[in-house]
């Protein structure tokens, strides 16, 4: 049976770098997907992929419209009947120098980073296969934020034993960041890097489930973190480019079955590279 992937956020960067590794390093038979927001920026990278001798397909995805991720499952479905491999790499982040004020960075942060690549899983999860792999893109910024963050908060996460509560803790999270008292209560004063612990922290909880499926065992999610990497997002700043950036995101996804160490935290340069300690 062929294998089917989606990489979410990919006609540029590191999401591009993924679909292009994940073409070279899976057989003919496979079929990875391109998905943009912009039906012609994606189209377009498509081409450029092709003109490399590679053959991704497109399908259009914004994972903040429902209706979006809805259309990609249906097709999906329709298609191949199923899915295994999610890479989880759409997100945003505001520049530095950003005037926008930080309440309304909280929450648009992550409302995109959480709770919208959230809500992706919760549409595109019950198309996973058995021994499928979900990677979802964390970063490097995840474990400096967990270092400004409060130890009564640190507890909160380690103890995390559902999603509603996690849910919780970020709606708290912009609550407070619209009253301008986060910081009062142990909350880091980063949206991105806030955004990319909660990611993280919902990788743990993901995988817990995924270990309770015994109708589709062997299904393992992981949370990476490309490094600092030369994109629009960094504003073209950094000590890595695209392709090694994706390296590791591409080499848990194609992990064989019964690879389960680390399973549920983050690695970074293929190494597990814990934030919850």
């Amino acid at each position: 049976m062929s294998r089917i992937a989606v990489v979410t956020g990919s006609n540029k960067g590191i999401g591009f770098a993924c679909v292009r590794a994940l073409c070279k390093q899976l057989k003919p038979e496979d079929v990875v997907y391109l998905t943009a927001r912009k039906p012609d920026l994606g189209k377009k990278a498509v081409l450029d992929l092709e003109k490399e001798g590679l053959k991704p397909r497109f399908h259009q995805l914004d994972i903040s419209d429902k209706q979006s991720v809805e259309a990609l499952r249906d097709h999906l479905k329709k298609e191949h009947g199923g899915l295994d491999i999610l890479i989880n790499n759409a997100a945003t982040a505001y520049k530095a120098k950003d005037q926008t004020p930080f309440s309304e960075q909280a929450k648009v942060t992550n409302q995109v980073n959480y709770f919208d690549n959230v809500q992706a899983v919760h549409i595109l999860s019950p198309l996973l296969r058995a021994n499928a792999r979900v990677v979802n893109v964390c970063s490097f910024v995840a474990n400096m934020t967990w270092g400004k963050m409060g130890n009564e908060l640190k507890e909160e996460f380690k103890n995390l034993s559902s999603e509603d509560q996690l849910n919780k803790l970020v709606q708290k999270f912009i609550d407070l960041a619209a009253k301008d008292e986060h910081t009062k209560h142990g909350f880091p004063n980063t949206a991105y890097g806030f955004s990319k612990v909660a990611f993280s922290a919902y990788t743990r909880l993901l995988d817990r489930e995924f270990q309770k499926d015994s109708n589709r065992p062997g299904m393992v999610a992981f949370a990476a973190d490309p490094g600092w990497v030369v994109t629009d997002m960094s504003s073209q700043s950094g000590n890595k480019n695209i392709d090694e950036g994706a390296d590791t995101l591409v080499w848990l996804a194609l992990q064989p079955e019964g690879a389960t160490e680390g399973r549920g935290e983050m690695f970074s340069d293929r190494k597990l590279h814990q934030v919850f300690v």
